[in-house]
């Protein structure tokens, strides 16, 4: 298992991730693609610790420690539909909210 340190401090907050995945894969495999992530946390991650986040680039998937973002002052409120989209060239990422 590869293991990437992410310091979110160096990336961008945006709010266009999730629509370049929609054009990027179309919608229904997007669609797909959240629902993988969400079902990767119910099977594999811990409530209010891990964070799905799916990688636009790619389409692949991980999980990350929850505190990774609070320790960054992001505001995060847990809910088990929220996961995060990554974009390691563009240096940005989003928070999805509420996923499917």
């Amino acid at each position: 298992m590869k293991s990437l340190r992410i310091e979110f401090s160096k990336y961008e907050q945006v709010n266009f991730l999730w629509s370049e995945l929609i054009e990027h894969y179309g919608f229904e495999k997007a669609k797909n693609i959240v629902s993988q992530a969400i079902d990767l946390q119910k099977m594999n991650g811990k409530e209010n610790i891990t964070l799905p986040i799916i990688f636009s680039g790619t389409g692949g998937l991980a999980l990350i420690p929850i505190n990774l973002l609070n320790k960054q002052d992001f505001k995060i409120t847990f809910k088990d539909t929220q996961l995060l989209i990554f974009n390691l060239k563009k240096k940005s990422f989003q928070i999805l909210k509420e996923a499917c």
